[in-house]
């Protein structure tokens, strides 16, 4: 495992790809020399396909990713908060943000390794700032509100029907035990009290699953689907990329029964109806 401190502004490197400028420069970086490999084989892939529809790029990009296995806790790396780079292995969110990332990079004329990370960081992290582990945007709601403010994506649950979501959450801090950086270091816990009390004043709009058929004729492909949940004190249970399958939209999604990067069986609506757990869903675009 490569670990490196980056003590350097980051300029462009002109014919080696356009570079997006690094502010924050004393954050930690973990990756491997596959990961950085792999970042370019994407853009390599990618390089001819339009930027018109970027819904349709970040779906097209999460295809290329079937197969990939699913590892829980993907970001749980050291004693301290690195900002973890890994396009080998996924969780359901961190598929989410490497597919938005890589997207969202490509965009913006990036075409290099440090594009890349400047861009993954931005997105999971509160106002693109790594400054240790109550930085990183652990609930979904607030990720999605942190991103809407960064104009990465645009949160489409309430005009499709969406309704106010009770976004009461405190799961992380009411099961401390779960999460081994709270563990060791207690004095995490007040600030992110702090921060679970903003979430939860915060509005949120989710559509209910018994109200998703009218829904249906409206989904498309490439959108970011966050799946609602009925567990106390937790807003988002499972991630994914809405995807086509014939006539109808699928989930594309790192799925741990399945153990690896899979377009679902079932309809999207199918497997929100089948989760007990799920409640409903927001509903996010990226274009």
């Amino acid at each position: 495992m490569r670990y490196l401190i980056l003590f350097l502004v980051i300029f462009s490197l002109g014919s080696c790809g356009k570079l997006i400028p690094q502010v924050q420069t004393d954050y930690a970086l973990t990756y491997t020399h596959e990961d950085s490999l792999l970042i370019l084989a994407k853009r390599a892939e990618f390089k001819e396909e339009s930027l018109d529809r970027m819904s349709l790029l970040l779906e097209k990009i999460g295809l290329s990713f079937i197969g990939s296995p699913y590892k829980a806790h993907t970001l749980e790396v050291g004693d301290e908060e690195t900002l973890v780079i890994n396009l080998r292995e996924f969780d359901c969110t961190t598929f989410v943000e490497t597919c938005l990332a890589l997207t969202t990079t490509f965009k913006m004329g990036g075409y290099t390794f440090d594009s890349y990370q400047y861009i993954l960081k931005r997105i999971r992290y509160r106002n693109g700032l790594l400054d240790g582990y109550n930085s990183r945007l652990h609930y979904f709601t607030e990720w999605i509100a942190d991103n809407s403010t960064k104009g990465y994506v645009k949160d489409i649950s309430k005009i499709h029907g969406g309704v106010p979501y009770p976004n009461a959450v405190n799961f992380m801090s009411q099961h401390i035990s779960a999460y081994p950086q709270l563990l060791k270091d207690s004095t995490l816990i007040p600030g992110l009290k702090a921060i679970e009390a903003s979430i939860s004043d915060r509005v949120a709009y989710y559509i209910p699953k018994e109200d998703l058929k009218k829904v249906e004729p409206y989904l498309e492909e490439g959108w970011i689907i966050a799946f609602t949940t009925s567990i106390e004190g937790l807003d988002v249970i499972h991630t994914g990329i809405s995807v086509r399958n014939g006539e109808k939209i699928h989930l594309l999604h790192a799925s741990s029964d399945a153990g690896q990067v899979v377009v679902s069986n079932e309809t999207l609506i199918e497997y929100v109806m089948g989760n007990h757990l799920q409640t409903g869903v927001m509903l996010l675009k990226i274009d």
